[in-house]
């Protein structure tokens, strides 16, 4: 049976209709949501364009005298604008207790460096887990229907759209975060800094552990920089984590445009992860 012209129209009317009313717009999407698999807090980074990188330079050549092979600044270049599309992302870290369970819940063989047996330390079930490798938190990102963020991702959660330089607006404030001499020199609690808190209503953003992205080391768009460890050998860590010395103390470390790399097999005892999960239709 065939259709006539005036009912095909119709009936593309009516499925154009249909979809329009399905469409996802901004209003539409809650502000935070809860993930029915891990439990976690969820907030919403809307579609759009923002800041990221910078176009910042170090004339004094900081590096050569801490001893470091990077100038600073140079892998953050140039200053640029990203689009995205809306996401949701954890609103803390993922804790000790949160990667318990998914370990139970799998009976994941591959457990924290310092866990012992099976367990992680006592007293720390509300602190974020560490000394996982980059394939461990993207494991745990999957079993929970997420995924690691992109390090734009990242950056806009992190940032907002205005180009601040710290989570919570341009200059630096001491003690409000869980970094350098200023933090804790430990591990802290999810949301132990409330004043660490990006134009999202994320926590511990600029402080307490670094965390693992999924993107690889890669030089930004229009960056001519040179650089041995560009490629697909390194993914890039976002934050800066608690310290106990050394050069992470220095201020061009704590910029939320801040980036820096690590094989996806180390793990360390200041590195952590946040999931993303990309924007579905309500129920």
């Amino acid at each position: 049976m065939y259709l006539d012209n005036k009912r095909v129209l119709l009936l593309v009317y009516f499925v154009v209709t249909f979809l329009s009313a399905c469409e996802i717009t901004p209003d539409s999407l809650p502000p935070t949501r809860v993930s029915e698999m891990d439990g976690k807090a969820m907030r919403l980074v809307p579609a759009g364009e923002f800041i990221m990188g910078t176009d910042r330079t170090d004339p004094e050549n900081t590096h050569l005298k801490i001893g470091t092979v990077k100038p600073l600044y140079k892998d953050q270049h140039p200053e640029h604008r990203v689009h995205l599309e809306a996401f949701y992302i954890d609103e803390k870290e993922v804790s000790n207790g949160e990667y318990q369970r998914f370990v139970e819940a799998t009976q994941f063989p591959e457990l924290p460096g310092h866990w012992e047996e099976g367990m992680f330390p006592a007293g720390t079930k509300d602190l974020p887990v560490t000394n996982v490798t980059w394939r461990e938190a993207l494991t745990y990102a999957l079993w929970a229907g997420k995924r690691l963020p992109t390090e734009s991702q990242w950056e806009k959660a992190a940032r907002g759209t205005d180009g601040r330089l710290f989570p919570w607006g341009n200059e630096y404030q001491k003690g409000w975060a869980n970094v350098g001499v200023d933090g804790a020199k430990s591990l802290m609690p999810g949301g132990s800094y409330p004043k660490d808190v990006s134009p999202y209503h994320l926590f511990d953003m600029a402080g307490n552990v670094m965390e693992w992205t999924s993107s690889w080391y890669q030089p930004y768009p229009g960056n001519d920089y040179q650089f041995k460890k560009f490629g697909k050998e390194f993914k890039v860590l976002r934050g800066n984590g608690f310290q106990k010395g050394g050069h992470y103390f220095l201020e061009a470390y704590r910029y939320a445009f801040y980036r820096t790399e690590a094989r996806p097999d180390e793990y360390f005892e200041n590195v952590g992860f946040r999931c993303v999960m990309p924007v579905t239709a309500p129920k």
